[in-house]
Order: C-alpha cells, then sequence, then structure tokens
C-alpha cells in the first residue's frame, strides 16, 4: 500500500490568508479611489460644480441606492437567509452603540459644536457610499443585501440619535422622519418580493437593475468632487480628531470583528457584510447634517476627506484580517 501523503497547511497559511485578503481588498479600493478621481477632475477643472453635485448626491441617495437594494431582494425565499439578516441586523446594531459609547468617552473638545461634530463622525460610518460598492465588489448582490441591513440600522440612528447629538438636542424635529428615508423605502419596496419569492417582471427588474448598478460609480464621483475642494489642514484642528479617526478606522471594525468570532455558526458572508461598513470611513453625512442645523460645513467635510483618504490603507487592512479570521470570501 503506497504511502499516504499526509496533507498540512503551511506554517505560513494565515499569512498567505491574510496577504490573500488584503491584496482582493487593496485591489478594490485602488478601484473605487480611481473612480473618485473622475469626480476629482471634474470639480478640480470645474465641469461639475456644487449645486449640480448635490442633485446628483441626491439622485444617488433617492433613487439609485432604493434601486439596488431591491435589487439585492430579488431572490427566492430561504429561511436560513432570514437567519443571515437577523445576525446582519444584530451586528449593526452592536456595532452602532459601541461606537456611541465609544464617542461618549473617549471623544472630546474644547469646542461644543466640533465636539458633537466628531462624536456623530465616530458613529455613522460612510456605509452607503463606500461601504456598497465594497460589498458588491467583494460579495456580490448577497453582500448588498445583507449591508442593507446595516444601512436601515444606520437610517434609524442617524435620524434620531444623530439629529440629537449634531443639534445637542430634538428641538421639534419630527421623529416621523427616522422612518421615511431612502434606506428604509428601498427595503420596504424589496422585502416583501424576498418574502413572498416574487419576482419582478423583466421589463421591470432590467432597468431597476441598470439604476442600481450606477451605485457604485456615481457614489465614488461625488466623494471625488467633495474631495477636490476639501481643505485637509481643517481637520486637524480639533485635537478628538486623531482619536475619532482611530475609533473609527480600526477601534470599531476590531471590536466588530473579535466579538463575531465568538459567535459560532454566522456565514462568512454575513460577517463580511457587518465588517465592511464598520471600517468605512467618516459619513459624509456629517457635513450634511452640520450644515442644515445651521453648523459649518467646513470642519466636518474636512474631516470626511481626511478619513477617506485614510481608508485607503486602514480598510483592506482591516478587511484583509477579517478575511484571514472568517474565511468564506472568494
Amino acid at each position: 500500500m503506497p504511502q499516504q501523503t499526509i496533507r498540512r497547511l503551511p506554517d505560513d497559511y494565515g499569512i498567505i490568508a491574510f496577504m490573500d485578503g488584503l491584496f482582493i481588498t487593496a485591489r478594490q479600493t485602488v478601484v473605487l479611489f480611481m473612480l473618485m478621481a473622475f469626480g476629482f477632475g471634474a470639480g478640480k477643472f470645474r465641469i461639475l460644480d456644487a449645486p449640480s453635485v448635490k442633485r446628483l448626491a441626491d439622485f444617488v441617495l433617492v433613487i439609485v441606492t432604493p434601486c439596488l437594494m431591491v435589487t439585492s431582494f430579488q431572490r427566492p425565499f430561504d429561511s436560513a437567509v432570514l437567519v443571515g439578516v437577523a445576525w446582519a441586523f444584530a451586528a449593526a446594531v452592536f456595532t452602532h452603540l459601541t461606537s456611541i459609547a465609544f464617542a461618549r468617552l473617549a471623544v472630546h473638545d474644547r469646542d461644543a459644536a466640533r465636539e458633537r461634530v466628531l462624536r456623530f463622525a465616530t458613529v455613522f460610518s460612510n456605509a452607503g457610499f463606500m461601504g456598497f460598492p465594497l460589498e458588491y465588489a467583494l460579495l456580490g448582490p448577497e453582500g448588498v443585501f445583507y449591508g442593507s441591513v446595516y444601512v436601515v440600522v444606520f437610517h434609524l440612528l442617524c435620524w434620531t440619535y444623530g439629529v440629537w447629538e449634531i443639534k445637542g438636542g430634538f428641538g421639534g424635529e419630527s421623529p416621523l422622519k427616522a422612518f421615511v428615508n431612502p434606506g428604509l423605502v428601498g427595503v420596504a419596496i424589496g422585502l416583501p418580493f424576498f418574502l413572498l419569492s416574487v419576482k419582478l417582471p423583466q421589463i421591470v427588474a432590467e432597468p431597476v437593475k441598470a439604476i442600481g448598478d450606477m451605485n457604485t460609480s456615481l457614489s465614488m464621483v461625488v466623494l471625488g468632487f467633495y474631495l477636490s475642494g476639501a481643505r485637509f489642514a481643517a481637520a486637524f484642528s480639533a485635537s478628538g480628531t486623531y482619536v475619532t479617526l482611530a475609533l473609527r478606522h480600526i477601534v470599531v471594525p476590531a471590536v466588530l470583528t473579535a466579538v463575531m468570532l465568538l459567535v459560532p455558526g454566522i456565514d462568512p458572508t454575513v460577517r463580511m457584510a457587518a465588517v465592511i461598513p464598520a471600517a468605512a470611513p467618516v459619513g459624509a453625512s456629517v457635513a450634511m447634517f452640520a450644515v442644515r442645523y445651521g453648523g459649518d460645513g467646513e470642519f466636518p467635510a474636512a474631516l470626511v476627506a481626511v478619513s477617506t483618504v485614510f481608508s485607503i490603507v486602514t480598510m483592506p487592512i482591516v478587511i484583509g484580517f477579517a478575511k484571514t479570521f472568517f474565511g468564506g470570501m472568494s
């Protein structure tokens, strides 16, 4: 009987897996930043201006993102998927509540308005503009499906806790706005199709999918435009900036990764779909909310710009580590 070859993982398997995850994520992140370069150039050469980009951002938020979410729900009903949705929801709630606790405990600044901006930025990542494109690139429609759960929690808390934080109180703001927003609309439309295993007619599904597929390119163009006019030095005028960046880019996703490793039986795609938005840079919503409620937009815009640039390095590393621990991502 011939001697059987013993199959043994190489000693450096963990390093190989990490480098594989790092390469995959870095490649997709570079693609996203190359798309941003078009928006950056359009801003520098004044092909686009602030009003037109604001309308473009509204189009992405109100039309494109819901179409992407509706398309992601076009799948046969599977009770096992509902378990994944429950885990994705729990992970999103845990991430936001942990971020809120860290922000309240660790983020401080002499200027009260700036402190509110920094705390808001610690909690709310760019889950839509950066999260969805990367989830789609790395995990496919299934990643967007689970990632949409994170966005639902994001919107619920952004229009409740976020408004309270950035304003220092509600001040007459209607809580109903937390339940009427593009993220929840997309889920409200798409979820019944999934639960009932109903497919949209092809004549409707194709244009909805085509619009949803615009999310990545248009989102990156919008971010690139805002980067073109950002004053990076303004972000470092606050001592709390460094703490916010550390929490947003490293601590929060690391804590989530560690906790999910302790919970057995979660699908790797669900785990990755939770970590990606948790590792995303500061959300552009901090600048929009600051301006909306009478604050100065320069500091939050600079903070978003710096965080976005930092994410070129931090997101591939964090997601590479997560891929190594979780597995299941090709």
